[in-house]
């Protein structure tokens, strides 16, 4: 639905957002899968600051797949609350709750799935984690963040197909609509709800080891390497399997997406302040091609470096 009325419903309407209409410009686009599962894309422009009201009647799972935006959620029931920005991934128990949320000027992509209890009852392991959310779906309010996280590399992947494109229409976009929501669901439950690998806790890190780790991190704050996986793991000595682990469990992030966030954040000051073109930017920041830098930047923050550089205070 266009955005033309302040009210966004979902969820059988069960679920409602209420926005500004005059500060808010785009499109969300809901979808019942199933019985048990909803899928929202929104892809919305905000004029100003705004807040944003919200219901829900979910009685169980919500993962908000962030995408582009900045946006503060605290709950009016209770002290709950929680702030999600670029490329993060966040898992809520909900079962009644209303919310009022902060979200900053510019642009918003996410994508939303709603998982009712009775698909968890059917597909989650039987285990402390599994009991532990039954139990608390039992209570009036069980508002409750299940996991804030960077959004991994593969769950990035899913989510790039079901933006950036619009299959959606005809018996074939509904099979691959549905295929890819349910490649998510399993890879976000089997994260959350099975026991993690043996192999994970026998990882251990010294203290050089972890000099490794920030000296690789630092690095890649710098821009001043070729920073493969590869040549990345040479230059600390640290093996690779190491070095994408210790990312993960120490920066809650990978190597890969440090570089891609470093590289877009450096743009953005470039493109914003300095006196380069978009084509000495793109070199700068490690693109070879222009045209791949530009659609890296548009993926990352919603819109095209040269809109950003429009904001500088003289353009030619």
């Amino acid at each position: 639905m266009s955005l033309n009325k302040i009210n966004f419903k979902f969820n059988n309407n069960q679920s409602e957002m209420i926005f500004p209409s005059e500060k808010v410009e785009g499109e969300i686009i809901d979808k019942q899968i199933n019985d048990s599962i909803y899928f929202v894309k929104s892809n919305i422009v905000l004029k100003d600051d705004i807040v944003v009201l919200s219901k829900s009647k979910v009685d169980g799972i919500m993962m908000d797949f962030n995408l582009v935006g900045d946006v503060n959620y605290k709950s009016k029931v209770s002290k709950y609350g929680f702030s999600t920005s670029n490329n993060m991934t966040d898992i809520e128990l909900v079962k009644e709750e209303e919310t009022e949320s902060k979200a900053k000027k510019g642009n918003i992509n996410k994508i939303t799935l709603v998982l009712k209890k009775d698909f968890l009852s059917k597909v989650l392991p039987e285990n402390k984690e599994t009991n532990k959310v039954f139990d608390s779906l039992q209570k009036n309010y069980c508002h409750e963040l299940l996991a804030s996280k960077t959004t991994d590399f593969q769950v990035g992947k899913i989510l790039s197909e079901l933006y950036y494109t619009s299959l959606y229409k005809g018996k074939l976009g509904e099979i691959y609509l549905e295929s890819k929501i349910l490649e998510l669901i399993y890879l976000e439950l089997n994260s959350l709800f099975n026991p993690k690998e043996s192999l994970s806790s026998s990882i251990k890190f010294d203290e050089k080891d972890m000099q490794a780790l920030e000296k690789a991190k630092n690095i890649i704050n710098s821009l001043t390497f070729d920073c493969t996986i590869s040549s990345l793991s040479k230059k600390v000595a640290l093996n690779e399997f190491k070095l994408k682990y210790g990312f993960k469990k120490f920066f809650n992030t990978s190597p890969g997406a440090l570089v891609l966030q470093t590289r877009m954040e450096e743009a953005k000051k470039l493109l914003e302040s300095s006196d380069y073109n978009i084509s000495e930017i793109s070199r700068k920041v490690g693109y070879k091609y222009q045209q791949s830098f530009s659609t890296a930047f548009f993926k990352h923050f919603g819109v095209l470096p040269k809109d950003v550089m429009k904001t500088r205070k003289y353009y030619y």
